[in-house]
């Protein structure tokens, strides 16, 4: 992919970023742990599904993105969750603003949580999102 494929996507990225009060960084961290790109649904185990740039899971969020967005229309919202590189990463972020605020504001745990409540999974994924971000950005984390 050419560079100019990608700005619009880190212009996405930032905005959403700010609207949340979120630093892209981490955003970035996360996008980059998941794996996830244009169009990619991943199956899980749970018979639920990862969609997209974010890998927003269709058994979490699919209900009420069709509901708030797309007047319960789930198979309209999967398409855009799963083509809509922007759209995804926008409610991506707001699920991760969602889950620091369910961690009482702690921007790490909240980071955890996106991938899942359970405590070994979030502590794993913290671990993982921190290494990233470290390895991208070449910052600590304090």
């Amino acid at each position: 992919m050419f560079v100019s494929g990608l700005i619009p996507v880190y212009i996405c990225l930032i905005q959403a970023a700010a609207v949340n009060h979120i630093p892209a960084e981490i955003i970035t961290s996360i996008i980059s742990v998941e794996g996830g790109r244009h169009g990619l649904a991943v199956a899980n185990k749970n018979n639920t599904e990862d969609l997209g740039i974010m890998q927003i899971n269709t058994g979490a969020w699919l209900s009420l993105v069709s509901k708030v967005f797309f007047d319960s229309d789930s198979d309209r919202a999967y398409q855009v969750l799963k083509n809509d590189d922007c759209f995804n990463i926008q409610v991506g972020t707001w699920i991760l603003k969602r889950s620091i605020i369910l961690e009482n504001g702690d921007l790490w745990e909240g980071v955890g949580r996106y991938h899942s409540s359970t405590l070994r999974f979030k502590k794993r994924y913290i671990k993982k999102v921190k290494a990233r971000y470290v390895k991208l950005f070449h910052k600590n984390i304090s």
